[in-house]
């Protein structure tokens, strides 16, 4: 939910801003205006969900994504990092979108079970990429007709970017204790 105020405020606050900063603002301009910033952000919408399903949908190898891949390995910096940013505070408020996988990372079920844990582990590295990717190539709405105005479409972007960013920040907080309870539960089955 709060990620819905975040879109919206940002959504008419980039709209004003563009409205204030014309020198005489008509009606039709102003509607243009307001347009173009919620095209722009349907569309990066559109561009995320688009990318994440390429992601998992193309023949990448699942060994990538696996429990003990080095690409998605996190270093005792990197959750200090998350620490000092308050990410205990925060992270529950940042929407988990396992339904669109079956796989929820909200809740915590089979923490004995090795594939249970290997699943979650994978899960959640498939997220880490997808965040990224929609981060980085939200960007790519500035090709659009309807949003090719800087002053809209970069700004769309930037909350897109942050947006796809802070669930990176938890799936990668969360990877250490999972990582490790993983392990033990290998320990133990062997």
């Amino acid at each position: 939910m709060l990620y819905i105020f975040i879109i919206v405020g940002a959504m008419i606050v980039i709209a004003l801003v563009n409205s204030l900063l014309l020198a005489d603002p008509s009606l039709p301009q102003v509607g243009m205006i307001a347009l173009s910033t919620l095209l722009g952000t349907i569309s990066v919408i559109a561009w995320d969900g688009v990318v994440a399903l390429l992601i998992r949908r193309l023949p990448l190898p699942e060994r990538w994504f696996a429990p003990a891949s080095r690409l998605f390995a996190v270093g005792k910096r990197e959750r200090s990092f998350y620490r000092r940013v308050g990410i205990n505070v925060w992270k529950d408020h940042v929407p988990e979108l396992g339904c669109f996988t079956g796989f929820h990372k909200s809740e915590f079920t089979s923490p004995d079970d090795p594939a249970y844990l290997a699943r979650f582990l994978l899960e959640s590295n498939y997220g880490v990429a997808i965040h990224l990717a929609n981060a980085l190539l939200g960007f790519l709405i500035v090709l659009l007709p309807w949003c090719s105005s800087p002053a809209i479409a970069y700004p769309i972007a930037l909350v897109n970017m942050i947006l796809s960013l802070l669930p990176v920040a938890v799936l990668r907080f969360n990877t250490v204790p999972l990582r490790n309870i993983y392990l033990r539960s290998l320990k133990k089955q062997n």
